[in-house]
């Protein structure tokens, strides 16, 4: 009975304890005991069968890298620098021939104070392309790793006029310590949830276009860039239903592309599709019961998606000057140029972009539009291919060395604390066979 009631007092004082706690001391105390929930989720080690499938994935992923690494593919890159050029010396002559205000120097007399915002609105974007990466890291593995994110992101970015930026993230991922699945899985995650936040908000657009007679050559291009996606969009939730609709509507496309003489070898086509179908149903279902995941991955993607078409308003109003009036019809047409070059599969929509961006705003802009443009894909393009180049040139030259030194770092701190644990355990043995001694004697 007293043991009972010493029992319960304890009982009784800890709760009392607990109300007496601060609301950021039970939160902490919440993220602590989630952190080790997280760890013992990461620890847990794959199936034989599963270990193989993430093995094999890997391969294909560095075999992606190396053919995109190939003369005939490096052949295509140095055509599309060239075309770019060319694109782009070509607006400057006709925006010099079809105006009468167009002046060399006029970067020299803009207000910087908008340029200042547009580039805020690049860091924006950048951020929340970091944090997405971040989360989805800590979410699989219980460790924060913010200069992975930004790294990883920066070479997800970098792709030099070449296609497909997921296998060198993935490549950097799992050569910075992430494990193969998760970074197999992070990708097509930030895919898949920034593919739908882009659809809402450009059909969103597409549609309050319409209502406002807003229509140019530019819309028609729009409509399709939108079939298109919402294809894609629609085929996607139906993998999601079921893996059987999924793999006999892959079988369907497989069947057309070889028919076609698009592919040749249907088996190796079809096992390739088979396995980005299931890693997307992997996805689906770790999300299905992780709300907070998802609202957070929706809402980082939507913010993304607001600051990049707000850029080329602040852009006009550097060249301008202030007119909020014209800040709904900007983001509109911006989203239009960002729907039509989904069209024209180019990689960095190079071309379309540039040809759509002077057609709508060429009006507005006047002589000014050469620079504009100039400006805005410098936010939107450039500047993340100058940006991979620093993070690649950085881990090449020191960041690669710094990481395998911390490994090694990482690697006796593990080594010198299970030998603490050995010596401890050694010293607690010695010691209860002394009180036995004792005891004995």
């Amino acid at each position: 009975m007293e043991e009972k009631k010493d029992q319960n007092t304890q009982d009784i004082a800890k709760e009392e304890i607990a109300k007496k706690q601060s609301l950021f001391s039970r939160i902490k105390e919440n993220r602590k005991q989630r952190k080790e929930h997280l760890k013992q989720e990461a620890a847990k080690q794959l199936s034989a069968e599963e270990t193989k499938q993430v093995e094999e994935k890997l391969e294909e992923v560095n075999k992606e890298i190396e053919e995109s690494q190939s003369p005939k593919k490096k052949k295509r890159s140095l055509f599309f620098w060239i075309f770019n050029i060319l694109l782009i010396m070509g607006i400057l002559i006709w925006n010099i021939l079809s105006t009468d205000d167009f002046t060399p120097f006029e970067m020299l007399h803009i207000d910087y104070s908008y340029v200042l915002v547009a580039g805020l609105l690049m860091i924006g974007m950048i951020l929340t392309e970091v944090l997405s990466v971040h989360r989805m890291i800590y979410h699989k593995t219980a460790r924060s790793r913010w200069a992975t994110s930004y790294k990883s992101v920066s070479i997800y970015r970098f792709t030099p006029l070449a296609t497909g930026g997921q296998p060198f993230m993935i490549s950097y991922l799992n050569s910075r310590d992430v494990p193969p699945a998760t970074s197999l899985s992070i990708p097509i995650t930030k895919l898949l949830f920034q593919s739908l936040v882009w659809l809402l908000l450009t059909s969103a657009c597409l549609i309050y276009s319409f209502t406002k007679k807003i229509r140019t050559i530019v819309s028609a291009f729009s409509i399709i860039g939108f079939v298109l996606t919402l294809i894609i969009v629609v085929v996607l939730l139906c993998f999601s239903i079921s893996k059987k609709i999924g793999s006999r509507m892959i079988g369907w496309f497989v069947k057309v592309m070889v028919w076609l003489r698009i592919w040749k070898d249907y088996d190796k086509q079809y096992t390739r599709l088979i396995g980005a179908l299931e890693d997307y149903q992997n996805v689906m279902k770790e999300y299905n019961k992780a709300f907070f995941e998802v609202i957070y991955q929706f809402v980082l993607s939507f913010v993304r998606y607001f600051m990049m078409y707000s850029i080329p308003f602040f852009i006009y109003c550097a060249f301008k000057g202030y007119n909020p009036d014209m800040f709904g019809e900007f983001f509109i047409y911006t989203a239009l140029i960002d729907l039509a070059s989904h069209f024209i599969p180019l990689p960095g929509g190079v071309g379309i972009n540039e040809i759509t961006f002077a057609w709508l705003f060429g009006t507005y802009l006047g002589g000014s539009m050469f620079w504009a443009l100039l400006l805005w894909r410098f936010f939107t393009f450039y500047f993340y291919l100058l940006q991979g180049v620093g993070v690649i040139a950085y881990d090449t030259f020191y960041g690669n060395r710094k990481y395998r030194w911390i490994q090694k770092k990482r690697a006796l701190q593990e080594e010198s604390q299970e030998f603490r644990r050995i010596q401890i355990e050694s010293f607690r043995q010695e010691r209860e066979k002394r009180r036995r001694k004792q005891k004995k004697d």
